[in-house]
């Protein structure tokens, strides 16, 4: 329980005890909770907090004499982390935050990547949104091989944003524009398939902006009808993933991340916040909301999760990585 007053981080229970030596008034008092945290623990508007014991800045390195904003986030079993950013880059840390190198993409005179993904053979996927297409690079930043170009037929993108990589090596890449669709290509960049329309229904999107997979099932952040959707590999559409009644909806959701516990994290643009629910609909917890300080964040665009449970959230509008410990 935080009513704006109570310091941020500690709890309601010691802190009246603390300052005003009234150990009954802690026992006594109706709807506060034990002393210990947990996701259980609500704030003053009635969400669920999300239990975080630490939070840290990773640096991103200048270039050309400015601080450039991440965008795009992705870790790997290791716990290699590879980010874009808005100079046109792509950065890859160890799993301490340590810079360990990095590459330009082809061309960023028009406009920086949003999505990327390392692949099962160790190359490097980028939805290069504002060129229309996909480059595929060596794990030493060298190209291998782009597809894709600007248009509306099947195999070509307006804006792809997110691209993802099944067990079989397909590769599935989400698209907004004219078009508001999901397409599915094999490892060569051969079209296969594609779903999803521009609307508000279900099946639909407007800005399809993150994918996840799980269980045979493609999670697909469908941002600015601030809701998430579940496919099928082959692009049935299954159901919609949403937050009981009782607390807030997502707000404008940029991407997702589905971990093999069933936990699906999400960052909010709008919101400005980190949302952790079960693939039920249940809150889990929440935590962030606007602003340039610790504890929040503004236009937040990305996240990942790392194996040891850290959470990294491209803190783009404050130009940060921010790693919190649960």
């Amino acid at each position: 329980m935080n009513s704006g007053w109570l310091p941020r981080g500690r709890c309601l229970c010691l802190y009246l005890c603390q300052c005003q030596g009234l150990l009954l008034l802690c026992l006594l008092l109706p709807g506060v909770s034990g002393c210990g945290g947990g996701a259980a623990d609500r704030g003053g508007d009635g969400e669920i907090l999300l239990p975080i014991a630490g939070e840290r800045t990773w640096r991103i390195p200048s270039a050309d004499r400015f601080l450039p904003a991440p965008r795009g986030l992705y870790s790997d079993e290791r716990d290699d982390v590879y980010v874009l950013d808005d100079a046109g880059r792509v950065l890859v840390y160890d799993r301490t935050g340590l810079l360990q190198r990095q590459w330009k993409m082809p061309d960023s005179r028009i406009g920086n990547p949003e999505g990327i993904w390392k692949l099962r053979d160790g190359r490097v996927a980028v939805a290069d949104t504002h060129y229309h297409r996909v480059v595929i690079f060596h794990p030493d930043g060298e190209v291998d091989f782009t597809f894709g170009s600007e248009g509306r037929e099947p195999g070509q993108f307006v804006f792809p944003v997110a691209v993802l990589e099944d067990a079989a090596g397909n590769l599935y890449v989400g698209e907004y524009g004219d078009h508001q669709r999901v397409q599915k290509f094999d490892g060569s960049g051969r079209y296969l398939l594609q779903f999803g329309k521009h609307g508000a229904g279900p099946g639909e999107f407007q800005r399809p902006s993150g994918l996840a997979l799980r269980g045979g099932e493609v999670f697909v952040v469908d941002a600015f009808n601030d809701r998430i959707q579940v496919f099928s590999e082959a692009g049935e559409f299954r159901r919609i993933l949403k937050l009981s009644d009782e607390f807030e909806a997502l707000a404008y959701p940029y991407d997702l991340r589905v971990t093999a516990d069933g936990r699906v994290y999400v960052i909010e643009n709008r919101a400005a916040r980190l949302t952790v629910m079960t693939l039920e609909g249940r809150l889990l917890g929440r935590y962030g909301s606007p602003g340039r300080n610790s504890h929040q964040f503004y236009q937040p665009w990305d996240l990942t999760v790392l194996t040891d449970g850290r959470i990294l959230v491209a803190d783009t509008g404050n130009h940060r990585l921010v790693e919190l410990t649960p």
